[in-house]
């Protein structure tokens, strides 16, 4: 028995190295060293933020930051997908992909400085209207952070087209980091006025877009591809898209922003930056399926479509659950870093169920983007949005900052459903039987029992029933993927 333990490890290696997940186990391989590293940098920003800052200072730059994050993301991410079905049906057309790619960032540089002009001259207004005089110095001071994030996002784009995921993550994400790791302290040490948060903010963005962009200055290529009325509507749907979808982080600072107070914000940005974190892996997963899929569907390969879509479905959920399982472990530990953040704990933890629930289907989400199906995005993302915005002004006097979970797990349970129904239109592929769903029950039944209890028995109980759907999930594709490896070596 004990043999068999200690040889499950390595058989587990065996299986995955030459099988067809191999493509998936290199990038989560790969670009979790780097996810690993922006993890790492990304606690000690927030940690220098929260002792630079006052608790008050740090709330109300959250809610400015997460205003033009938001506006950076959504503007960035339609041009940015567009780039990644164009060039990922074409990944060695340099000509094309580097005029689309100009085009592309001209497009968005024009539309969020213009958005930035506006926070920067409504800054006054917005903080009268919210009883935040604190607010206005950071809508004006992290105006420009909407521009160089919007391209930095669109030039991810691109290289993700190519496949080229680990460049991506490190551009899009660890180097951000890195600059804000080595910078802050420098402002901190140096007794520099809290506006140089800011600028080190915008630094972050400005120099990894200056070389993920590099390609596009190629002056062999001259010129630009005009985007077509298709174009436009595809990417514009998915700028709505964003807008309404980018909930983490984004929507729901501004939310809490409006209807609590700078400390209570600030509590709940830390949860929420932590929470970001649930989808660790998943993001490499689905950015290494979104091109795969994008060919097999141009290619008409269904039946090898269908198999990837079970397989990275698979390796989403399993991965995302054992993410859960780690923050819970570590949160306790990791909170009173920070300070006085106690109230961010249960946010935490209950913010881990919308993300445990879109795991079941982001996989089907990504594919009817890849498929152009802007339509559904649109109007599934809009509906959540507006659950969002609109739930937690009725119920936020009894559940206070609990209105803004609660808001996102109503919506991921009512309207997540709609996108399997909708792949399983198009491709024949049902990606939602009726033991994912009891799996779904029990998962969010354990973390709602943990959030409510905080006990060391409850965190036990909830890791283990975690762990046990994240199995069930692993093992099939570890399985499937022995004989090949097996006949591989022999």
């Amino acid at each position: 028995m004990m043999r068999s333990v200690a040889a499950f490890p390595a058989a587990i290696f065996a299986a995955l190295r030459g099988s067809r997940s191999r493509a998936y186990l290199k990038v989560l391989a790969v670009v979790s060293g780097a996810r690993l590293f922006g993890l790492a940098s990304q606690f000690v920003v927030l940690v220098i933020l929260s002792r630079i800052l006052t608790k008050d200072s740090f709330g109300d730059m959250m809610t400015a930051f997460g205003f033009y994050r938001l506006a950076g993301v959504a503007l960035g991410v339609g041009p940015s997908l567009l780039l990644v079905f164009h060039i990922s049906r074409r990944p060695h057309d340099q000509e094309t992909e580097i005029k689309l790619h100009r085009y592309s960032a001209i497009l968005g540089a024009v539309v969020s400085a213009t958005v930035a002009l506006v926070g920067y001259l409504g800054a006054g207004p917005i903080a009268t209207a919210l009883h935040k005089p604190g607010l206005a110095v950071w809508f004006e001071l992290l105006a420009p952070f909407a521009v160089f994030s919007t391209l930095l996002v669109v030039a991810a784009g691109a290289l993700e087209g190519r496949s080229r995921i680990s460049e991506s993550i490190v551009l899009s994400e660890v180097v951000p980091n890195a600059i804000r790791i080595v910078l802050l302290p420098l402002v901190a040490l140096a007794s520099l006025p809290a506006s140089f948060v800011a600028h080190v903010l915008t630094l972050s963005v400005l120099l990894p877009w200056l070389w993920a962009a590099r390609r596009m200055w190629n002056r062999e290529i001259a010129g630009t591809a005009p985007w077509t009325r298709w174009d436009y509507s595809y990417s514009g749907k998915f700028v709505f898209a964003t807008l309404f979808a980018y909930q983490l982080g984004g929507a729901d600072i501004l939310v809490a922003g409006a209807l609590f107070s700078s400390e209570a914000v600030a509590d709940y940005a830390v949860a929420s930056r932590l929470a970001a974190l649930y989808g660790f892996f998943q993001l490499a997963l689905l950015k290494r399926f979104a091109p795969r899929a994008g060919h097999l569907q141009e290619t008409g390969d269904l039946a090898t479509l269908r198999q990837e879509i079970d397989l990275c479905r698979r390796l989403v959920i399993g991965c995302t659950v054992f993410t859960i399982c780690g923050i819970f472990v570590l949160a306790p530990y990791i909170l009173p870093v920070f300070g006085n953040y106690k109230g961010a704990e249960a946010l935490l933890i209950w913010l881990a169920i919308p993300s445990f629930v879109v795991s079941f289907y982001a996989t089907s989400d990504r594919l009817l983007i890849s498929a152009g199906q802007a339509n559904i995005a649109v109007a599934l993302t809009g509906a959540s949005f507006l659950v969002l915005t609109m739930t937690p002004f009725v119920t936020a006097p009894w559940l206070g900052m609990l209105a803004i979970p609660a808001a996102m797990i109503l919506s991921a349970i009512l309207l997540q459903p709609v996108v399997a129904v909708r792949v399983q239109r198009l491709f024949n592929v049902r990606t939602i039987t009726p033991g994912d769903a009891a799996m779904m029950v029990c998962g969010t039944l354990a973390i709602a029992g943990y959030a409510m209890t905080r006990t060391p028995a409850s965190a036990a109980a909830v890791c283990t029933i975690l762990a046990i759907i994240g199995l069930v999930y692993m093992i099939p594709v570890i399985r499937r993927s022995r004989p090949h490896a097996e006949a591989t070596a022999a």
